[in-house]
């Protein structure tokens, strides 16, 4: 049996992962990377963001990763490494549907709404392919000394005491022991940290309850045609709609699209499901055309769509929240994506990563060998379970929306004033924030009281035009403060094409 001893083993070599594992190791501690699959394998697509972007490229100059920098905008992007797969964003689109209704343009974009993440394609956010983002990661660390193991499975986790742990892996059908001082979580669902430790999950703490049926699809239609087709006014919108986090509003669900240069379409539907129980005697193909079936608008996109050859299925999740009570110890800690989900709603799985491998690696970097490096992991620990508490707080207040397209954008408001409102302080000179500025008690609480402003409308009945105003207009006065953008302006017509701070 081959043994190894490292300062740092990172399980899960996604793009997360493996980020921490290329910082880690250049400054200077040994780190090993361990995954039970091979690249490339698949990931649903995802979609960045300007806050994505910002704690990206700051990590990448920070740390003296230039081959990483050019992922930080769509041109750049395109120009350094065009055969890996993305696609190009230029904001958030949410359009309105009705069952059993064909989709009806308003004058007034109505049941539209744009907001705008870049002011040109080259500066733009992009949709990350992740088959082929996670597999450069990886090969990235490999490439700086990290000892990347992959199709290395996990036999046994040990944790004999304080900087102290055993791996007994299969790796390559060879048996291999690796010992190491501290470890990092990155498996995402799998969690397999705190399950070895038996910590308890807490996923009775997220108000949001939503599971999905999603793949990769080829043959995708266009919206931005069909609105055309059906009357809209395309015109007035910032970007091509079709080049965004594009989200179909459902009653009681939710579908994305994210578009790839490749011609893949990222899709799923992510369903309320105390209104929709999952049904498993109900097939899973068979669920997803029943919920086509009740938006003649939609399922006109799908009408020559085929699933992708990956995963060549559409995939069925049960709940897809999940929290762990505890998030970090003296010689351990969860990555954000492992510690917690919430929903896709937003995008903002990359940046919530992105923001807690910024401040994991500072403190390993900074206080490896200090006194305070305990309390520094606590407190990590306490900013990601304010940040999930935070995210769930705003899908949860979406969620309660869904069928009253007015108030869903009040609601969407409030994700945007956080956004937005992080972007500004970061660019002002703050650093290692909390995702969503969390961890601003002023900040959370004025949210807060505007979700609950919102959750007490929608537990009514269906607001009338100038009740929806009349909350409107106190929303907006709540979030004045971290408002900087001019959201919830009415003369706008769910038009933003000036949300973008520059970087």
């Amino acid at each position: 049996m081959s043994k190894r001893e490292f300062d740092v083993v990172v399980l899960g070599s996604g793009f997360a992962g493996s980020l921490t594992a290329m910082i880690l190791q250049r400054v200077g501690r040994r780190v090993a990377l361990v995954d039970k699959t091979r690249h490339p394998r698949f990931a649903i697509g995802e979609s960045s963001t300007p806050i994505a972007n910002l704690v990206f490229r700051d990590l990448a100059k920070r740390y003296d990763l230039p081959r990483l920098l050019p992922l930080a905008k769509y041109g750049s992007w395109q120009e350094a490494y065009p055969h890996i797969g993305c696609g190009l964003k230029r904001g958030f689109s949410y359009f309105g549907h009705k069952s059993g209704q064909v989709f009806t343009p308003s004058l007034t974009h109505a049941n539209e709404l744009l907001v705008a993440a870049s002011s040109h394609d080259r500066d733009s956010d992009t949709q990350w392919l992740r088959a082929d983002v996670d597999q450069f990661f990886c090969s990235e660390a490999a490439s700086l000394g990290v000892a990347v193991h992959e199709d290395c499975a996990i036999r046994e986790l040990r944790h004999s005491g304080i900087g102290d742990w055993s791996i007994d892996c299969r790796h390559e059908g060879r048996p291999l022991t690796l010992r190491t001082s501290f470890v990092i979580d990155a498996t995402g669902e799998a969690g397999v940290v705190p399950r070895t430790l038996g910590v308890a999950s807490c996923v009775e703490r997220c108000r949001t309850h939503s599971r999905a049926i999603f793949s990769h699809f080829r043959g995708v239609g266009s919206w931005h045609d069909s609105l055309n087709s059906l009357g809209g006014k395309t015109q007035d919108h910032p970007f091509h709609c079709d080049n965004a986090a594009q989200h179909h509003i459902l009653d009681g669900a939710w579908l994305w699209m994210l578009r790839f240069n490749n011609g893949l379409t990222s899709a799923g539907l992510v369903v309320d499901e105390t209104q929709y129980p999952l049904d498993p005697s109900v097939d899973v193909s068979t669920e997803w055309n029943q919920w086509l079936a009740r938006y003649p608008s939609v399922a006109a996109m799908f009408a020559e769509a085929e699933l992708a050859e990956t995963p060549g299925k559409l995939i069925r999740t049960p709940r897809l929240q999940r929290r762990w009570s505890k998030l970090a110890g003296e010689d351990w800690a969860l990555l954000p994506h492992a510690a917690g989900f919430v929903d896709p709603l937003h995008s903002g799985g990359i940046a919530h990563s992105l923001c807690g491998v910024e401040r994991l690696v500072q403190i390993l970097d900074r206080q490896w060998q200090a006194n305070t490096r305990a309390e520094a992991l606590h407190a990590y620990g306490v900013t990601i379970e304010r940040e999930l508490d935070l995210i769930d707080e705003l899908v949860a207040s979406c969620f309660a929306t869904f069928g009253q397209f007015d108030l869903l954008v009040v609601a969407t408001m409030l994700y945007f004033a956080a956004a937005t409102t992080y972007e500004r302080v970061r660019c002002e000179g703050g650093s290692s924030l909390a995702f969503l500025c969390a961890d601003r008690t002023e900040i959370r609480n004025l949210l807060q009281t505007a979700c609950t402003a919102i959750s007490q409308q929608t537990a009514a009945a269906s607001a009338s035009q100038d009740r929806i105003e009349q909350i409107r207009r106190h929303v907006a006065s709540l979030i004045a403060p971290i408002n900087h953008v001019g959201l919830l302006d009415a003369t706008l017509a769910n038009m933003y094409r000036h949300t973008v701070v520059p970087m």
